[in-house]
């Protein structure tokens, strides 16, 4: 069903939850799931309640940064950033400037940010909810709770239908913020503060195989 899914994506080109729910006459809460497969890939993208499927780009094609490196080297920079070791450290590992480490660290933490903003559009456009309010380092951030998963905004998102929480799911966001609010507190991550709380969230719950499968799948 996934590969009919995504052959019709990519005909359409653009179109909203209903279209391809009429069209594929598959429910809209069965195709949800799929879609937010596909955007977790980065084969679909959502703007405005409207998807729009994605050619394949590669990064290293967007990031020049790519090019100047070794595959080889920019896999052991992945693989140390997977293991947090600081950046540098990698470059005394590697042999290869500080400043290059931290570009490629941040373009890792860009990938994993806007993956998840893609995610986090897609499930507000369908069921929008207000978000939670937080201050870190004197800087207001925007959480949204779904799927037993924190996702994070740089700006408000809001509509006149957003929901409130209730008591259970307050519990559940609770116990993911304490840890999150913790790491952040901890790393005093100030810098780009939007995108290591992202990394920090991706994070939680994974051991290294799992964290370079996912980040290596989303680079290439």
């Amino acid at each position: 069903m996934k590969n009919r899914i995504l052959q019709l994506c990519k005909r359409l080109n653009k179109f909203t939850l209903d279209e391809i729910s009429t069209i594929s006459e598959i429910s809209a809460d069965n195709l949800l799931a799929i879609l937010n497969e596909l955007i977790s890939k980065n084969k679909l993208s959502i703007e405005n309640n409207v998807y729009s499927y994605q050619k394949k780009q590669k990064v290293s094609d967007k990031y020049l940064i790519f090019k100047y490196y070794p595959k080889a080297t920019i896999d052991m920079v992945l693989k140390c950033f997977c293991e947090s070791i600081i950046t540098t450290k990698v470059s005394h590992i590697l042999s290869i400037g500080e400043p290059q480490v931290q570009k490629l660290y941040t373009i890792f933490r860009t990938l994993i940010y806007e993956r998840q903003k893609k995610l986090l559009d897609n499930y507000y456009s369908n069921n929008p909810q207000n978000a939670r309010h937080r201050m870190f380092f004197n800087k207001e951030v925007y959480l949204y709770f779904y799927e037993n998963q924190i996702y994070i905004s740089k700006n408000l998102l809001k509509s006149k239908n957003d929901a409130t929480m209730n008591k259970k799911l307050k519990a559940e966001f609770t116990t993911i913020y304490c840890y999150l609010a913790r790491k952040l507190t901890h790393n005093q991550n100030v810098h780009n503060l939007e995108y290591k709380t992202a990394e920090i969230l991706w994070r939680r719950g994974k051991d290294f195989k799992s964290l370079y499968s996912d980040l290596y799948n989303l680079i290439n």
